[in-house]
């Protein structure tokens, strides 16, 4: 007679198939802790076990100071620039600036000069107004130099209709008019609004000549007009057409620069069109740089 065997246990399908899914499960999780300590310890390995700097603190930090570094050009000194406009004829210049940019300050000291002072210029003493068509515009320059003790960089200029185009291809520019102004003298007249209001070119032109019928009052007015023209130059719009500008400057107006001399100021340009000027300065006299 046979026996029956001791402690045999039977099982369902569900019960089996439930065992297999735990034995599943739990290799699974145990996949799932070690592939995520390796990578907690990779991460803490790379940022040298810190756990601030694993968060983001310092990492954030260092990005935002690379990024501010790099924004920011290697940019350092000044340079000064004599501006003018002379009449169609040649003759005699109507008014003239010097304007000295300064970085990495974003400063701008702007001078309307005295054209009736008087320089050395071609081997004898005249104007300034004069000087233009007696010794020439370099020679203007190189007298302006001497008079005032100062190193001027470079020259912009133009007659009459160039000074008018080269506003009109702007589009006219915002100047702030501190008076209504109703003047008629030989053949020059001036009729305009009290107020900020958008010139063209010959309104603009009439304006910078009435001006200068004013003596040294109208030529920190110059001084206060040009400053106004500039914020209209040195926009965030005109950044990536500086280079198109320059060309046009070249071709339109009388200019001592070369693409050679843009290229070595372009970087200042465009930080001056980027972040606009920080402060800008009228002068009464050229020889005021030297005391700033």
């Amino acid at each position: 007679m046979m026996r029956k065997p001791k402690n045999v246990k039977f099982k369902t399908a569900r019960q089996s198939s439930g065992a297999e899914t735990k034995r599943f499960a739990a290799v699974l999780v145990g996949c799932v802790l070690l592939i995520l300590t390796v990578s907690i310890l990779f991460i803490l390995n790379k940022h040298d076990f810190n756990m601030k700097s694993v968060l983001g603190g310092d990492a954030e930090t260092q990005v935002v100071a690379e990024e501010t570094t790099e924004a920011m050009p290697d940019i350092e000194g000044g340079k000064t620039y004599f501006f003018w406009c002379a009449d169609s004829t040649g003759d005699e210049i109507r008014f003239a600036w010097t304007v000295s940019f300064e970085l990495p300050k974003r400063i701008a000291y702007i001078c309307a000069v005295d054209i009736d002072a008087r320089i050395e210029a071609g081997g004898k003493t005249t104007s300034i107004r004069k000087a233009y068509s007696s010794a020439g515009i370099k020679n203007v320059v190189a007298g302006i130099e001497d008079a005032y003790g100062i190193e001027i960089d470079g020259y912009i200029g133009s007659d009459d209709e160039g000074f008018k185009s080269m506003v009109n291809y702007f589009g006219g520019f915002d100047v702030t008019v501190p008076e209504q102004i109703d003047y008629k003298s030989g053949d020059l007249s001036v009729i305009l609004v009290k107020g900020r209001q958008n010139l063209k070119g010959d309104s603009l032109f009439r304006y910078m000549r009435y001006l200068g019928t004013l003596g040294e009052r109208g030529r920190k007015l110059q001084a206060a007009a040009l400053g106004d023209i500039m914020d209209s130059v040195f926009t965030k719009s005109n950044t990536n057409r500086c280079g198109t500008i320059f060309s046009r400057i070249s071709n339109m107006l009388k200019t001592d620069l070369t693409i050679v001399d843009f290229s070595s100021v372009e970087d200042a340009i465009k930080e001056f069109t980027e972040n606009g000027f920080a402060s800008k300065h009228t002068l009464d006299s050229p020889d005021e740089y030297n005391d700033r």
